[in-house]
């Protein structure tokens, strides 16, 4: 009997030693000398602070530095400052000498949150300023591609730095300094742990959506989805959004990202609820008012788009959310407490994910202190432990639901090896499956990157062994981006599929044609001479730029082309294949080009 399920019927002894874990790594550092090697050259400016408070929105920086608004700013005495909402303009006030050891050596402002207009003013001792404007509106004046705002000081004569803080989001100030030798730490730094957060539960959840295609239990399905709106959540918690998107999406869109990313959370939060407790059948009531809070939920989306007052938005999702989560921990409850051994893990999970957003909801609402581990620290471990502890309450589920199967069995002895021999089959057709899903891209149902790297692999060992010729064909359908961005990617789909069809009719039955990555597709090419590819990949371009798309019209593609030489590796094969490529962009696009070697670039076509 596999340990997680001896555990599952101890949920005290389990409660037990998940808090033990959860605290352990909470308390405990990662790495307490890099952590005190970043101190050293970063600062936490909270307390350095003077606040000055602006209700007539009228005060200018020109009237701060004459002085006569000196008496009307108060010491902070926070590290952290948080203002849930206002229409007031915050003015910060720093004294460069106090923050500034080596004003010789560059440094870096960061302010780590969402704010709609945020200006630096760095005044100097002759009482002139530069200025640097960022925020949401302001996306196209950073510097950095960053999910914080970044500003850069390098003057060795600034005497003050003023931060003006305007909008409508609420304000939770989290500022620092660092060095740039810091700075380019804090970077590797937040690039590893976002990945190994993300990572970890991205693979959780594509390990549990590979269980729904397995037992067709739509639990997996819903906790999938459950997981990705969760990191969906999480990433515009962490302005993701802003620096993946900040380019790309409106402003105003921005300041809505983590509102709508929220509800879309709580949609399937409650989906994945509902399944799991099995509440239709166990708790119909309960059911019926989650099935309106899905309403309500949809309903507050819309209203984020109707001009509502972004405050009462912001203070409507989040109690609301907070409702969402103890009525379905108070329905795992109500299932646990009548004997439904299902709710075991369900409860462990649900009562941490409580417990996290509680207190975020509490820290918003001006209850409780804002600390950076309320949204960092907590939120990751929480969401971590959840993620795996209802990973685990599945387990436990199919589990309970095999046992009941081999009862049943037991009861039915005449028909179990029929049973036997129909799951048999079952799970050999779902072998395929998955061997068909890991090997196949999911849009274009030709082969995926996992199989033309093996193909290639082959193809390389054959070579090497017996000497024969291969080539690779790498294609790039040209302006594909304007497609997305014109038509929609719904129309951009379809464009990859039809591509990929007239693509597998003009290579040759040996050959492999696969997607290589978003519109980029590689033809592998057994026992085929550099000309021959070269003439494939001619007729193949023909074909394209003949070929009439729907809505779209007439597209074209780029090709690259190379072949085996003694020495190659599928690196180099590939890199002269992608230089050839580049090389077919930069002559115009819609044609061939090949390397022959990486230092021949001379065009055959």
């Amino acid at each position: 009997m596999p340990m997680c399920i001896k555990l599952a019927r101890n949920p005290v002894l389990l409660s037990c030693i998940t808090l033990f874990v959860f605290t352990f790594f909470f308390y405990v550092p990662v790495s307490s000398t890099s952590n005190e090697k970043v101190s050293a050259e970063t600062l936490e400016l909270g307390t350095y602070y003077d606040i000055l408070r602006d209700p007539t929105n009228n005060i200018t920086i020109d009237d701060l530095i004459s002085g006569q608004y000196d008496t009307s700013f108060t010491a902070s005495t926070e590290k952290y400052l948080s203002i849930f909402h206002t229409d007031d303009t915050i003015w910060l006030r720093l004294n460069a000498d106090e923050i500034i050891q080596d004003k010789e050596q560059l440094y870096w402002l960061e302010y780590n949150d969402k704010i709609e207009f945020l200006t630096v003013y760095s005044v100097k001792e002759d009482g002139s300023y530069d200025l640097q404007e960022s925020g949401l509106y302001n996306l196209e004046e950073q510097s950095v591609n960053y999910p914080s705002f970044l500003f850069s000081m390098d003057d060795p004569s600034i005497k003050e730095i003023y931060l003006k803080l305007d909008g409508q989001l609420p304000l939770t100030i989290f500022t620092k300094l660092y060095s740039n030798n810091s700075f380019i730490e804090n970077v590797v730094s937040y690039k590893f742990y976002s990945g190994s957060f993300y990572g970890f539960l991205l693979a959780l959840s594509l390990y549990n959506l590979f269980l729904y295609f397995s037992f067709k239990e739509r639990s997996y399905l819903y906790y999938t989805l459950y997981m990705f709106s969760f990191m969906l959540f999480q990433g515009t918690m962490n302005s993701f959004d802003v620096e993946l998107l900040g380019h790309v999406l409106p402003a105003w869109l921005l300041t809505k990202t983590l509102a709508l990313s929220c509800n879309i959370m709580i949609v399937f939060m409650i989906l994945f609820g509902k399944e799991f407790l099995e509440l239709k059948q166990h708790l119909p009531k309960s059911n019926r008012l989650l099935n309106m809070a899905i309403v309500i939920s949809i309903l507050s989306t819309i209203g984020l788009f109707s001009g509502f007052s972004q405050y009462y938005s912001d203070l409507f999702i989040t109690t609301f959310s907070l409702f969402v989560l103890i009525f379905l921990w108070i329905s795992g409850f109500r299932l646990l407490w009548k004997g439904h051994k299902s709710a075991r893990f369900y409860m462990l999970g649900w009562s941490v994910l409580l417990g996290s957003m509680i207190i975020q909801a509490l820290v918003m609402l001006d209850i409780l202190p804002l600390t950076l581990a309320v949204f960092e620290e907590i939120p990751a471990y929480s969401a971590m432990f959840e993620s795996l502890i209802l990973s685990l309450a599945l387990v436990d589920k199919i589990s309970l639901i095999i046992k009941e199967n081999q009862q049943t069995q037991e009861e039915l002895n005449e028909t179990l090896e029929k049973k036997v021999l129909e799951r048999t089959i079952q799970l050999e057709r779902i072998q395929i499956e998955l061997e068909h899903l890991a090997n196949t891209d999911r849009l274009t149902q030709i082969p995926n990157r996992v199989l033309l790297d093996h193909v290639l692999d082959r193809e390389f060992e054959r070579a090497a062994k017996e000497g024969l010729p291969f080539s690779i064909v790498l294609i790039d359908i040209d302006y594909f981006k304007n497609v997305n961005d014109t038509f929609g990617h719904q129309i951009g789909d379809y464009v990859l599929v039809e591509a990929a069809k007239l693509f597998k009719s003009s290579v040759n039955g040996s050959d492999t044609l696969g997607r290589w990555g978003g519109e980029e597709f590689l033809v592998i090419c057994p026992s085929t001479t550099l000309e021959e590819a070269l003439q494939l990949a001619e007729k193949t371009r023909e074909k394209l730029a003949d070929y009439h798309f729907v809505d779209v019209g007439k597209k074209t593609a780029s090709f690259g082309v190379a072949s085996y030489i003694p020495g190659d590796t599928p690196n180099t094969i590939i890199s002269r294949c992608d230089n050839a490529l580049y090389k077919a962009k930069e002559k115009g696009r819609n044609r061939v080009e090949f390397i022959k070697m990486m230092n021949d670039e001379k065009n055959l076509g």
